[in-house]
């Protein structure tokens, strides 16, 4: 009898052992698409290295551009943002007439234009896409070619403006600068990578340029490029307005529907203590109104809102800007975004002649250790472009969710939790998270197309590769029952990658 008793307990307590392992996991499930193909997670990467970098003798060498080179290629980003300023290949204006361009005042030879070809060779190599951003119009000049020594500001500046860029005062001169430069890119050197234009680095600061005087540009731009023989082979990704700015959006989605090919905006104002809801109703506001117009629309820039200035960000080399960027993604995607592109792939200066306090330090990896030797971080670089913990983070984004994959939110009910699954075009399925609480969160995922073995790539503080190494598998489990039960660990990113 009492050993009856005993085996009575033992299967009670079993049972129950089991309904609390099963009840500690929330069930999510896969359903509904947002109707979006990814077109690409990418980066910004501005073509100074060469140019401006290497040239300062402060310990950079050409040979150490095989670090951007091996890590984009492990990183297997699909498309870069690129900075381009017009004065590099047109440093005095050609003629008084823009309708008549005279091509040997061009200098596509000069240096800052084979810094810029270098960028271009590998993502020609990598089969990645790129989007030409011709910035503006500097008002003060400094390029490296002696004979242009008295060159000190752009032609096409505005005089009148205040800041270091403007819009162009005469828009067929500037139409004309942009449609030699891609006509230049695309059909002399063979860069079919080439693909998209943005005119003007958010147009909206200052502003630059009004909405209405921008439309005006871009319409004189579209014909331009018509004329030219160039419209087919680029699109127009338009806008780039800044976060708090939606209404330039609007205005470019109202008048230039039938110019835009997609838009995009960039945002720097979601941090630490913005809760899922928050941005992906500014996400979803964008989609919205560029699907008003007929379009999708892009991240054009983002970071988190930690800003010193343009070119610092107090949290640049916190663990847990992996977790916040990989949350901030997933609340884009998934409130219909096309794409994203985060700023910037590399530290590095915009000129040679930049003070410390002028080099953008917002990389996925550090410039050479002698650069910060006067800041409190110095003591803790290792080596010589040291990568920082988002690297590998945003690794995990670039290296497993893939252009044309469809995107399908999940619902985890979190504030700092999220979750988004992946199938990509050879109908495998990938499960993103991102969890920035204290706590662990138990999910089983339901998607009844899914079967077989997920391998589990874990971003977490203890366990960083090292060097620049990617993160490994951690583990493999199976499905059972359509439901793949996961662990999202604390302060930590889990990606599962269907075998």
């Amino acid at each position: 009898m009492i050993l009856r008793l005993i085996c009575f307990w033992w299967l009670c307590a079993a049972i129950s052992c089991d309904t609390i392992e099963t009840n500690k996991y929330r069930d999510v499930f896969v359903n509904q698409s947002t109707g979006t193909q990814l077109e690409a997670i990418g980066v910004e990467l501005d073509p100074h290295f060469l140019s401006q970098n290497v040239t300062r003798s402060d310990g950079s060498t050409a040979a150490d551009w095989h670090y951007v080179v091996d890590r984009v290629k492990m990183m297997k980003i699909d498309k870069f943002r690129v900075m381009v300023l017009p004065h590099w290949y047109e440093p005095v204006n050609d003629n008084s007439d823009p309708h008549s361009s005279d091509p040997g005042k061009f200098t596509f030879d000069s240096q800052e234009m084979e810094s810029l070809y270098k960028v271009l060779d590998l993502a020609q190599e990598e089969k990645m896409d790129v989007c030409i951003v011709l910035w503006g119009c500097p008002v003060y000049v400094s390029l490296l070619d002696p004979d242009y020594a008295d060159v000190k500001t752009c032609f096409m500046a505005d005089p009148d403006k205040e800041g270091w860029i403007t819009g162009p005062v005469d828009y067929d001169e500037w139409a004309e600068n942009f449609s030699m430069l891609i006509r230049y890119l695309i059909e002399e050197r063979g860069y079919s990578c080439v693909n998209e234009i943005t005119p003007m680095n958010e147009p909206d600061g200052g502003p630059l340029l009004t909405s209405d005087q921008y439309i005006e540009m871009v319409e004189i731009l579209d014909a331009r490029f018509k004329k030219d023989k160039l419209r087919e082979k680029v699109r127009f990704n338009l806008s780039d307005n800044t976060d708090t700015r939606t209404f330039y959006l609007k205005d470019c989605a109202e008048h230039l529907p039938g110019i835009a090919d997609i838009f995009n905006s960039h945002t720097y104002i979601f941090g630490y203590d913005t809760p899922n809801s928050e941005i992906f109703d500014w996400e979803k506001e964008n989609v919205n109104i560029a699907a008003g117009a007929g379009k999708k629309h892009l991240v054009g820039e983002f970071g988190s809102d930690q800003c010193v200035s343009a070119s610092r960000q107090r949290d640049i080399d916190r663990y847990d800007r992996g977790v916040l960027m990989t949350r901030l993604v997933l609340n884009f995607l998934n409130a219909g975004a096309a794409g994203v592109s985060y700023w910037s792939l590399i530290d590095q200066y915009y000129s040679k002649n930049a003070n410390y306090q002028q080099m953008q330090q917002l990389g996925l990896w550090k410039y050479v250790k002698k650069a910060y030797i006067a800041d409190s971080t110095y003591s803790h670089i290792k080596t010589d472009y040291e990568v920082r913990p988002q690297y590998y983070s945003y690794g995990l984004l670039t290296r497993f969710v893939e252009p044309g994959a469809e995107i399908y939110p999940l619902n985890l009910n979190e504030d700092f939790a999220i979750g988004t699954a992946f199938k990509d075009q050879t109908g495998k399925w990938s499960y993103l998270f991102a969890n920035a609480t204290d706590k662990s969160k138990f999910i089983a995922v339901h998607n009844k197309a899914a079967n077989g073995k997920f391998k589990l790539f874990r971003y977490e503080k203890k366990f960083l590769p090292c060097l620049d190494e990617p993160i490994q598998a951690a583990e493999s489990i199976r499905v059972n029952s359509h439901q793949l039960k996961v662990e999202i660990r604390a302060n930590s990113v889990l990606l599962c990658r269907q075998e």
